[in-house]
């Protein structure tokens, strides 16, 4: 089968040639009209779209291809409608680019300003950018977005304004568009910057991998504090041991000192038996103190047996204690060395 081309028309025919070059006449009638009809695809079949909704679709910011693709309608149908929303989209741009702004450096009173545009530029041009692109779209709640993209330095930029057409006023939206409406030197706001970082800690439980021994003769918590804590505490041990004993010492001289009085009394008074006890009923008291120092003599002697680390200096021989019969009639045995 060989491929025809057609050239022309010439009296309700076409005319078409071969490869050859041999040319054919072939007519135009009503079966060859239906039949290209059934050929071509009719636009109508896809999803019906007004040209209201592919309008607000493209003036959100989309191509004619964006919305063929996510309605499924043919691209030569959104073609149709997409021409004077992208002319408003550019008039937009426009209108932005030459609202008129004061800038701080207009020491003329007298002067009309400069526009947003031209002031734009000079500052990308201070930045040394290049690549720069405009582009706008209506945000459903935002309203009117103006959008400068841009590279400075081989990094890409974006900044964005907000347009009020009304109003004539522009707000920027993000912070590379408030470093651009800003006075002053941008490069540094819009480069990024270098944040020092302070040097990792190392893992106490990494350490360990890189030693020789794997931490084999490491010693124990507890046996590196138990030396510490034994050094510690012995002098407190020893101090508190010496301090008893002495206080207590003191305590055995006042007592004997005070029983030798009250012999020494006892004896200037020559009473009978029955008037000392019944002149003397401090009998009850002596007694007491006698069942104290019993006590007293126990407790003294523990903590130096079991807190003094050295040898207990031996102690110099006390009195005896007086007997009962000493101490009612103040008679006292012949062999009493006291």
């Amino acid at each position: 089968m060989q491929d025809l081309r057609v050239i022309g028309v010439e009296s309700g025919a076409l005319l078409v040639v071969a490869d050859d070059g041999t040319r054919f006449r072939i007519p135009i009638d009503e079966v060859m009209q239906s039949k290209l009809r059934q050929s071509v695809p009719d636009p109508g079949t896809g999803p019906k779209l007004s040209p209201r909704e592919i309008q607000a679709h493209i003036r959100s910011g989309m191509s004619a291809q964006d919305v063929a693709s996510i309605t499924g309608a043919s691209f030569e149908y959104i073609q149709r409608f997409e021409g004077p929303v992208i002319a408003e989209r550019e008039f937009v741009v426009q209108s932005a680019l030459g609202v008129p702004v004061k800038a701080t450096a207009d020491t003329d009173p007298m002067s009309q300003g400069r526009n947003f545009g031209t002031v734009i530029r000079e500052r990308l041009h201070e930045l040394g950018a290049n690549d720069e692109r405009w582009a706008s779209w209506k945000d459903p709640e935002a309203g009117w977005i103006v959008k400068l993209a841009f590279t400075a330095k081989e990094i890409d930029h974006d900044a964005r304004w907000g347009f009020d057409p009304k109003k004539q006023s522009l707000t920027p939206t993000n912070s590379e568009a408030v470093t651009l409406s800003q006075q002053g030197d941008a490069s540094g706001s819009m480069m990024p910057r270098l944040r020092a970082v302070s040097e990792p800690i190392p893992d106490a439980s990494d350490s360990g991998a890189s030693r020789f021994d794997s931490g084999a003769f490491a010693l124990s918590e507890s046996q590196q504090l138990s030396p510490t804590t034994q050094s510690s505490q012995d002098p407190v041990s020893i101090a508190r041991g010496r301090t008893e004993e002495s206080v207590q010492g003191n305590q055995t001289s006042d007592l004997l000192e005070a029983l030798r009085r009250r012999r020494g009394e006892r004896e200037s008074t020559n009473f009978d038996d029955t008037q000392s006890r019944a002149s003397h009923p401090s009998t009850g008291s002596i007694r007491i103190v006698d069942v104290q120092m019993d006590l007293f003599d126990d407790e003294a002697e523990d903590p130096i047996r079991t807190t003094s680390p050295q040898p207990a200096v031996r102690r110099k021989s006390r009195a005896s204690m007086p007997s009962w019969d000493e101490i009612v009639f103040g008679a006292r045995p012949d062999d009493d060395p006291a």
